[in-house]
């Protein structure tokens, strides 16, 4: 995990700043389809993100549009299409393919160190030490797993925060298929002591980018698990999970005979081999993402299907069977192929992990209670649950 820090140090600029004379910092007022965020720029510690970002929302630098043609004059951000993150909402790209970009990037600021520990921050996307070039994230909660994959540049007011939640919610909830889709309005920079303008005119659906569908998320369908039940008994309620042995054979195969202890797996922190042993019981949930997932089965706590616990086993895709509803359980990995032990269950429909992960159960309605309150409870900036969720044991009904 990474190391837990706080903003200390920028605030210790910023009073610096301000005794040397600097000016105090404008504001960010981002109005969209959903309501206002309002966030100041931390132009002092992060002049180049802050510069680039002012320069697109009120159109003073030139930008690249889908169509390769350069736009002079226009502000890039309205219109631009609001999308749910992990750790947020996302907004600012134009094209449908997020790999065009609307510029070119520039190296990423690190210094003051300013990490994701509070709600509310406003962060341009990085990569490989470049930021930009437009991409925008409002986190609705502390998240040290964004560290290194954004750059804060703003902190926006504990009203926008709610609002980031609410919005990630309600976008997520339909698998980012909204009745209506939500979009950056206008974004105004507005000097410090000054007063906020009025809200700006929602921008016209049809004129909303990337372009694309809005009709509603389709109804559930595909085939029905047939298999046993797997009963997760854990310290919040059980959870009930109707398994696909038909459709994912050697994935469900493969959880079995590690709930069971029939299958052998080596343990990663001795290196020794456990024959005998079942594998899930006494292991804590490892990570809550809420309207996302909730993981477990990696007896390190390490969340990103790395750890070797002595096999790996390749992706089973059924014909039909994807992430279309909530609670669907699947096999989480480190990229194709690489399957073992860990697990999650979703929260929401995600096509997106369709292909990528191996459905193994679907849990029932009642199991889809408790997995909303695990998923609601308090958690600390690495996305762990300050009272522990613990899998007591698993029992695999037939």
């Amino acid at each position: 995990m990474k190391p837990l820090r706080c903003l200390l140090a920028a605030s210790i600029l910023v009073a610096a700043g301000s005794a040397h004379g600097q000016s105090a910092e404008p504001i960010a007022v981002i109005d969209t389809t959903a309501g206002r965020f309002t966030c100041t720029l931390l132009t002092h510690e992060r002049p180049v993100t802050t510069a680039r970002f002012i320069a697109l929302a009120q159109g003073t630098a030139p930008w690249t549009a889908p169509d390769d043609s350069v736009v002079s004059g226009k502000p890039f951000y309205d219109g631009t299409r609001v999308t749910p993150q992990a750790a947020g909402i996302g907004a600012g790209t134009r094209a449908t393919s997020t790999q065009k970009p609307a510029g070119a990037p520039f190296p990423a600021e690190t210094t003051p160190a300013i990490l994701f520990d509070r709600p509310g921050l406003l962060a341009m996307a990085s990569s490989k030490g470049n930021a930009g070039p437009s991409r925008i994230l409002i986190t609705d909660h502390a998240n040290h797993e964004v560290d290194g994959t954004a750059v804060v540049f703003g902190r926006c007011d504990e009203a926008s925060a709610k609002l980031a939640a609410t919005l990630r919610h309600t976008l997520q909830g339909t698998d980012n298929h909204p009745a209506a889709p939500h979009a950056i309005n206008h974004i105004a920079i507005v000097a410090a002591g000054k007063p906020l303008p009025p809200p700006s005119p929602p921008v016209a659906a049809e004129a909303i980018l990337p372009a694309r569908s809005s009709t509603p998320l389709a109804a559930p369908s595909g085939p029905e698990p047939t298999g046993p039940t797997a009963v997760l008994e854990t310290s919040v309620g059980n959870i009930s999970c109707k398994l696909f042995t038909q459709q994912t054979p050697i994935a469900t195969s493969t959880f079995i005979g590690l709930v069971e202890g029939t299958k052998d797996w080596t343990d990663p922190r001795t290196h020794a081999v456990q024959h005998g042993k079942r594998f899930y019981d006494g292991m804590a949930i490892d990570r809550v993402l809420p309207d996302y997932y909730i993981q477990f089965g990696d007896i390190t706590g390490d969340i990103s299907g790395k750890v070797d616990i002595g096999f790996r086993f390749k992706n089973e895709n059924a014909p039909g069977l994807t992430f279309d509803r909530p609670g669907r359980l699947a096999f989480g990995n480190g990229g194709p192929d690489t399957n073992n032990s860990e697990l999650f269950f979703a929260l929401n429909p995600m096509h997106v992990l369709d292909g990528g992960y191996p459905i193994i159960g679907q849990c029932d309605v009642a199991s889809l209670g408790v997995l909303d309150r695990i998923a609601h409870l308090p958690r600390d900036v690495s996305n762990l649950p300050l009272t522990p969720v613990v899998i007591r044991r698993i029992v695999i009904k037939r």
